[in-house]
């Protein structure tokens, strides 16, 4: 049986990526290789930290040489697999790889009930929540949902902090963050089941954006927003460039217009990266935020 033309378009597509991948992965190495490799000499007397902040100035001078336009092919080709960069004479090695933190229905939008603006950001989040409660059976949801509402602030706090500075100071901005609510209420609800969800598949934890990047969203948050099985989803979708798109003109979600106001219309330049390099022969990592132009975060976390 021939194979369906979403098929063969994805299959193109995929095509496309790769050598557009190999392309922009020729001009990290050469760029990256030529500004990191002449400050081997200099930080090879220093600490791990000293050199992983050597390091990690570069890398933030270079992102920010890349134009708007070419962000999107930078980060879907560092989100596909970390790019590894080396010189044998200087004994340096390297790689970079990032993922994008707003590919998912933000957590915090459970806090935008009564935000009229906000309706679409809700129901997603709303939706997915739901529908993961009620597939794995969570004993007692209500309680989860009223621990999360306290981190993200009742009664409004949120919906009008929103789009502020302040909102740093509350709301759930991290992974680590939220896996600590699920701890608590695991011990509190004595629910283990809680802990084997993949909650990051389906929410992002960020304060940073107030709309979702679909493209790079996981095939479960596709199936659980769409009332689609995940098998059948598994088998056509593809992150990257259009893909919420290809999706909609394959299937044609009843549900796709509702919840279409909190996908972004562009591509949407928040992501986590992490870099893993060698020191004395062993191997060092630290990492950072990308966040709309701006590089902040950094975080070393020593030996691996």
């Amino acid at each position: 049986m021939d194979k369906p033309c979403f098929y063969r378009q994805r299959k193109g597509v995929a095509l496309l990526i790769t050598l557009i991948t190999i392309a922009v992965m020729m001009v990290l190495v050469g760029t990256l290789v030529t500004a990191l490799g002449s400050v081997q000499k200099d930080s090879r007397d220093t600490s791990s930290l000293l050199q992983a902040n050597v390091y990690y100035g570069n890398i933030v001078n270079i992102f920010r040489k890349f134009k708007d336009k070419d962000k999107e092919l930078l980060f879907s080709t560092l989100y596909q697999a970390p790019i590894p960069f080396s010189t044998e004479e200087e004994n340096f090695f390297m790689t970079v790889g990032c993922r994008p933190l707003a590919n998912g229905a933000n957590i915090n939008w459970l806090g935008l009930e009564n935000d009229t603006k906000m309706i679409p950001n809700y129901d997603i989040t709303r939706k997915i929540f739901d529908s993961i409660t009620a597939m794995y059976n969570l004993s007692d949801p209500v309680m989860l949902e009223e621990m999360l509402l306290e981190e993200i602030g009742k009664e409004g706090e949120f919906e009008h902090k929103f789009h502020s500075r302040l909102l740093q100071k509350r709301g759930i901005i991290s992974y680590q963050q939220f896996a600590h609510i699920i701890d608590r209420y695991q011990l509190e609800a004595d629910d283990p089941v809680v802990s084997s969800i993949p909650w990051d598949k389906y929410f992002s934890f960020t304060t940073e954006s107030n709309v979702t990047d679909g493209n790079y969203m996981s095939a479960e948050a596709v199936a659980a927003i769409f009332d689609m099985e995940l098998s059948a989803v598994e088998e056509e979708w593809v992150p990257g460039t259009d893909a919420l798109q290809t999706f909609k003109q394959t299937y044609q979600p009843v549900d796709f217009e509702k919840y279409s106001p909190a996908f972004s219309k562009h591509f949407v330049d928040i992501a986590e990266c992490e870099v893993i390099y060698t020191y004395a022969d062993e191997p060092y990592k630290f990492t950072f935020m990308y966040s709309k132009g701006e590089v902040k975060h950094f975080e070393f976390l020593g030996r691996q």
